[in-house]
């Protein structure tokens, strides 16, 4: 079943965005997804390595990179090769200035804890080396990109990506607990979610 759950967010954010043109319709079916599949292998056990344990050090490094990366984004927001047509775009996809708000709490406050078991907890191994998970898990956000910035720029990404993901799971391999990079995750989603809000939605 690993092999098929690799293949979820692919699917689910596939169809979801390039197929229906909605993304409401990618995340929650990837959240659905991502549930049946865990469901199914019964796998949902791994949901205990969210317990809180919280080590100073580390959490004050992951939570404060999270946060930067909304911040570094809204600040070099005008030096991106983002296309004129990104605002009217994202209106497409069903994130209007009413819907925003909405989207970005329900993403920022249940992706996380989904992502982090899903791909730190049940997916990924303790390897102190970076591993194909952490690149399937990066490699799917491509479909979420494409349509927005050039090639070069979604490999980028990817590599940005992947090495938050080897990140989050060195904290997990130290603490035994998914709770700091579930809550690094959540910091990043939302402030990158919340920058892509100010530049594009009129105030």
């Amino acid at each position: 079943m690993p092999w098929l759950a690799r293949l979820v967010p692919y699917l689910a954010v596939g169809l979801g965005l390039l197929l229906f043109d909605s993304a409401w319709l990618a995340l929650i079916g990837y959240h659905t997804g991502i549930l049946l599949v865990m469901g199914y292998s019964r796998a949902f056990g791994h949901f205990r390595a969210l317990r809180p344990a919280l080590h100073p050090g580390w959490a004050a490094l992951a939570w404060i990179l999270s946060c930067l990366a909304g911040l570094l984004l809204y600040l070099g927001w005008s030096g991106l090769p983002l296309p004129q047509t990104l605002p009217v775009s994202l209106v497409s996809l069903g994130l209007t200035g009413q819907t925003w708000p909405w989207f970005i709490a329900y993403f920022a406050l249940v992706n996380p804890w989904l992502e982090e078991i899903y791909w730190r907890g049940w997916l990924s191994g303790p390897s102190k080396y970076p591993i194909a998970e952490d690149f399937w898990f990066s490699s799917y956000h491509v479909l979420i990109l494409i349509r927005f910035v050039p090639l070069a720029w979604l490999a980028l990404a990817v590599c940005i990506l992947a090495a938050a993901a080897w990140f989050w799971r060195q904290i997990f391999r130290k603490t035994g607990s998914l709770f700091i990079p579930a809550i690094a995750h959540l910091l990043a989603d939302f402030s990158i979610l919340t920058a892509i809000y100010f530049r594009t939605v009129p105030l």
